[in-house]
């Protein structure tokens, strides 16, 4: 087992200002490359998603960031002083203190019969301040737009969210996935970031209580680079296949707790890899059941994203250091975990083998198998 702490470069911000924006890259003035100016946001670029890394959607997303940690908009640096990260495989256990000044989200029980389904109401997202104040970049496909921000609460280094435009239509905005035209489009969103970037999707509250640690109703991903390390056995290791379809293998990573199931191709085979996790998506859907959903490009040029089906589950107690939440994100399905204190921290460096069994129940206890996928039984 190693642990380290982070050092940061600067100190966090205590109060949220206006937030700067950063301007587009200087090499996005090659003729045919350069992103457009959002013309609600001069100044704040614009892409078209599409194949291929983009350097400069990456420039400006490191611009932002940086922006973000200096204005205040980023609450605090997530690399800062008393981060720390304690490894022991195939985990890794993330505590940053300064997160406990994230509001927590109150949810109601009995969860709202509508689940997933739950209509979208108005919400800090929708107001044409959040855009002004906190955009980054804006990606677009077909008629969809997502503004991407910093996240003002964030696990890792360029932390970012990208959000479907309020202006989309009601019945897409509530947070769940409702077409592979989505899929597709974090999917080129993450082709364009590059490796070691990664996509997350966390959905709404299932109508059973399964949680999948989404606090806001409106439609957005997570986009984030993943920190230096061991790499999880779901991006790393072969899976088993299930099935082909096409250049498409379905299958699951054998042995890991989180039920799950795998869909991976060659990168330009995104669209069929889009279509082929939505087909496991709508089964989820319709089960009407929490979900989280994590994208990675592979070596040798491959796309590997991976569905996580959650089911309701009662909190995790850890003996004499307090208790974790079963309502966590998608980021922990892959082993990397968010600690909330540090005394939980603390008995996981004095308890490796025992965080590792417990861990290892609480994936295996909040995730369930594919409908209709005998790979993995709920």
């Amino acid at each position: 087992m190693k642990n380290h702490a982070e050092k940061a470069p600067r100190p966090p911000q205590d109060r949220e200002q206006e937030a700067r924006g950063p301007q587009a890259p200087q090499a996005a003035v090659i003729a045919g490359l350069a992103p457009e100016a959002s013309p609600d946001r001069p100044g704040r670029p614009r892409w078209p998603l599409s194949r291929g890394r983009s350097a400069d959607l990456v420039a400006a997303l490191a611009e932002g960031w940086r922006s973000g940690l200096e204005t205040g908009i980023v609450v605090y640096d997530p690399a800062g002083p008393g981060v720390e990260v304690v490894d022991a495989p195939p985990y890794r256990y993330h505590h940053v203190p300064a997160r406990a000044t994230r509001p927590g989200a109150r949810k109601p029980w009995p969860p709202p019969p509508e689940g997933l389904r739950l209509p979208h109401a108005p919400c800090p997202f929708d107001d044409p301040a959040f855009v002004r104040q906190r955009e980054v970049a804006r990606v677009e496909r077909e008629g969809r737009t997502y503004h991407i921000v910093c996240n003002r609460y964030p696990v890792t280094p360029l932390h970012f969210l990208p959000v479907r435009s309020a202006d989309a239509p009601p019945s897409v905005l509530p947070q769940h996935l409702h077409g592979p035209e989505e899929i597709e489009d974090m999917l080129l969103l993450l082709d364009m970031a590059g490796a070691p970037y990664r996509v997350y999707f966390n959905s709404n509250r299932g109508a059973d209580g399964s949680q999948s640690g989404s606090s806001v109703n409106h439609w957005h991903a997570q986009l984030f680079p993943l920190p230096p390390g061991p790499a999880s056995p779901v991006f790393e290791a072969r899976p088993r296949v299930l099935r082909r379809e096409g250049p498409v293998e379905v299958g699951a990573v054998d042995g890991w707790p989180a039920r799950h199931v795998v869909v991976e191709a060659a990168s330009e085979r995104i669209q069929e890899v889009s279509r082929a996790l939505w087909e496991e998506v709508r089964k989820v859907n319709d089960r009407n059941a929490a979900y989280n959903l994590e994208a990675a490009l592979l070596p040798g040029g491959r796309v590997r994203a991976a569905l996580f089906p959650r089911r309701h589950a009662p909190d995790r107690e850890v003996p004499g250091a307090g208790v974790l939440s079963t309502n966590f994100g998608g980021w922990e399905m892959s082993g990397d975990i968010v600690i909330p204190t540090r005394e939980i921290l603390e008995w996981i460096r004095s308890h490796p083998d025992e965080a590792r069994r417990l861990t290892t129940r609480r994936l295996e206890e909040t995730t369930r198998g594919v409908p209709g996928a005998p790979l993995q039984s709920s």
